[in-house]
């Protein structure tokens, strides 16, 4: 895999990271959470004018499809509060009838920013048995949930909608990494600017090595998302694939974020703080469909039912 950009995506990806930066990059997110309405009326026209919300993430044009992805990095580096994963998620071919794919364990109570969509579906994490989404209201706010939306899940509806979990997984999986990507960078600012005892707290031991356990997460989870995403492009992601990148996305967080708030201190913890924006507009995707535990017993019944292709592939077995 070649992990390396193409100048048009990357073109494309700059020019939105500028348009989102001239909307006030974190604060959008902030004045969404005070008036949700602020959703249509800023951020909606930046996102038609770019065309990010019409780009194939999963196509032949590598330019393309390279585009899309990483204008969901840039999007979740400033938790752009609009659903852009799920309308992505969503296969070109369907599109005509769908506007937006939530995948979902069990049956959903809320859903995030479930307003701003009219055609939603919900696909089951195991399962081809897709509903129709309604939002009942607009968003009610919860101290970790910004746009949490009460929904009601109606009649199934014929629209199939392939590979639903390994895409919505993958760009989820984009969206997380760059979050904690300025995570790390807002961390790594921090140290090099605080001083204490007369020097910059970056040269303390304890500092350097919660920063370079966040920069290999970080990292980690970007390389990981474009090998899980070039397998999808290629036909070869399985149900594993996505389960187990969605099991280090969750992972690469709690590294990210608890270091975070460890360099940060009590600065952190303060609501008004980027890393407490970042923090609470990340918990949904990171819970949604399932957290940490049950997205790891779901990765381990699909490895025991059909193996794992991995570095050591493990072979199904009976379990009985």
């Amino acid at each position: 895999m070649n992990r390396a950009w193409t100048a048009t995506a990357q073109e494309m990806a700059a020019t939105l990271r500028t348009a989102l930066a001239g909307l006030g990059g974190v604060d959008l997110a902030r004045a969404a959470e005070a008036d949700p309405a602020v959703r249509a009326a800023r951020l909606a026209p930046v996102l038609d004018s770019t065309g990010v919300l019409d780009l194939d993430a999963f196509g032949a044009d590598g330019d393309e499809a390279g585009a899309a992805v990483l204008a969901v990095r840039a999007c979740g580096a400033v938790v752009a509060p609009w659903p852009v994963t799920r309308v992505l998620a969503v296969p070109p071919a369907a599109r005509a009838e769908v506007d937006a794919v939530f995948v979902v364990d069990g049956t959903p109570t809320h859903l995030d920013h479930a307003d701003l969509v009219g055609r939603a579906v919900a696909v089951p994490v195991a399962g081809d048995r897709v509903h129709r989404v309604r939002a009942l209201g607009g968003p009610k706010r919860a101290p970790l949930d910004p746009f949490r939306v009460a929904v009601a899940l109606e009649s199934l509806v014929a629209a199939p909608v392939p590979g639903a979990l390994t895409r919505a997984t993958v760009l989820d999986a984009f969206w997380t990494a760059g979050a904690l990507g300025s995570v790390t960078r807002l961390a790594a600012g921090y140290a090099a600017d605080r001083r204490q005892f007369g020097r910059p707290i970056a040269s303390f031991g304890e500092i350097r090595w919660r920063i370079a356990d966040m920069a290999v997460a970080a990292d980690g989870l970007d390389e990981l998302s474009a090998y899980t995403w070039d397998l999808a492009r290629r036909g070869r992601a399985t149900p594993a694939d996505a389960l187990a990148l969605r099991v280090a996305t969750q992972d690469a967080a709690d590294v990210v974020l608890r270091n975070g708030h460890q360099v940060f201190g009590a600065i952190g913890l303060c609501e008004e703080h980027d890393l407490a924006v970042i923090d609470r507009h990340l918990t949904p995707v990171l819970l949604r469909p399932a957290g940490a535990q049950r997205t790891t017993e779901l990765l381990l019944a699909e490895v025991n039912r059909h193996g794992f292709d991995a570095l050591f592939p493990v072979a199904p077995r009976d379990v009985g």
